[in-house]
């Protein structure tokens, strides 16, 4: 059975059909996106992103992450962030709050305090028998929780994030007069720290573009999920922005 496989060719091309006609087949493929039970597939869901702090100092606010909430379909999951070694994709994305409620994603106003949950799949099947081996192995310890995921992102601005001695966290908007700010990021090779102030970055205009699965996620909370368990995403994690 494990070489029953078979493989063809047949020619790509563009598109002619019209824009009503296209949405029908858009509205078909996510209807079926899922496309369960395929034993060539293992699925899995996860967190993404949490509203907040994580741990390399980048901040996502709620109505950044709101805006972005549909962006991570259909987007690639590859291994340790490495897009040469793609190993999956992501099919799905819906927002939950801290008592882990579905929050539909047409509703008007966001959670203040929310994350971001994706369905994805894991590609089964190898004709190389070393990339068999392999994805077994990383099955066999996701089941045993050793791994976590972590988002990738796209994002056009930011603002400064600041938290003062006191632990009262605002917003910084990045102009000329705030940029000297930049230097002392982490993310572009400063400390996280000015004049007693921790720095963070605010991303704005966000778009994800993947996930890795990755040992040691920047979101503490980004774990697997096991889709036959009812779960609820609720930490003692201390949020630093408010």
């Amino acid at each position: 059975k494990s070489q029953a496989s078979i493989a063809y060719v047949s020619q790509a091309s563009v598109s002619q059909k019209t824009d009503d006609q296209k949405d029908v087949i858009v509205q078909k493929l996510i209807a079926g996106k899922s496309n369960p039970k395929q034993y060539d597939l293992y699925y899995l869901e996860s967190v993404l992103v949490s509203t907040g702090w994580n741990k390399n100092d980048d901040v996502f606010t709620a109505e950044a992450a709101w805006a972005a909430r549909s962006t991570p379909e259909d987007k690639q999951f590859n291994f340790m962030h490495n897009e040469n070694d793609i190993i999956g994709h992501i099919t799905d994305a819906y927002v939950i709050d801290k008592e882990g409620k579905k929050i539909s994603a047409d509703a008007e106003d966001s959670p203040n305090d929310f994350d971001i949950i994706t369905e994805a799949v894991l590609y089964n099947s190898w004709t190389d028998p070393e990339n068999r081996e392999r994805m077994t192995n990383i099955i066999a310890e996701i089941e045993e929780g050793k791994w976590f995921v972590s988002m990738e992102c796209l994002f056009s601005d930011f603002d400064y994030a600041m938290i003062a001695p006191d632990g009262e966290g605002h917003l910084v908007a990045r102009n000329e007069e705030s940029s000297f700010l930049t230097k002392h990021l982490r993310a572009y090779g400063g400390e996280g720290q000015f004049e007693g102030y921790t720095v963070g970055r605010a991303l704005k205009n966000i778009a994800f573009s993947g996930k890795g699965l990755v040992s040691n996620p920047a979101n503490p909370r980004s774990i697997i999920l096991e889709k036959s368990r009812s779960f609820t995403i609720n930490t003692d994690i201390s949020d630093k922005l408010s």
